[in-house]
């Protein structure tokens, strides 16, 4: 079963059109800044594959990202955001769960999570130093 994304608005007006959605979305990557940088990283990189994850996501209600790791071993990344993020992922998932209808919405761009994190959550995860994990 696959979930289908459309583009329904432009990125520029995701935000206002998902509020809650984009406030929680903000408050993850405040709290987990270096998990934020690598997925918007990753996303930006390969938006196919971030937009499997959500996917996914949304079809296997009750699974976790171990589950999605022995599917795709030979994505490298996988490994990572399991090994160094495990907890930030779980609750990224938990997100894209429990707003499905945002978390479609983004990614029927590709690069959106990339645009989001870029324009709407900068100031959050840039203070890191970049390639920390």
């Amino acid at each position: 079963m696959s979930v289908a994304f459309s583009q329904e608005i432009p990125l520029e007006q995701w935000a206002h059109k998902h509020p809650e959605a984009s406030t929680e979305l903000g408050n993850w990557v405040k709290k987990h800044p270096r998990a934020a940088h690598r997925l918007f990283e990753w996303d930006a990189k390969h938006p196919e594959r971030s937009q499997e994850l959500v996917n996914w996501a949304l079809v296997h209600q009750r699974e976790n990202l171990r589950v999605f790791m022995a599917e795709h071993r030979s994505w490298p990344e996988i490994e990572e955001f399991t090994s160094h993020h495990a907890d930030a992922m779980e609750e990224y998932l938990f997100w894209c769960r429990n707003h499905a209808a945002a978390a479609k919405s983004l990614m029927a761009h590709s690069g959106g999570l990339s645009w989001a994190g870029n324009h709407l959550y900068k100031e959050y995860w840039n203070m890191e130093t970049p390639g920390k994990r």
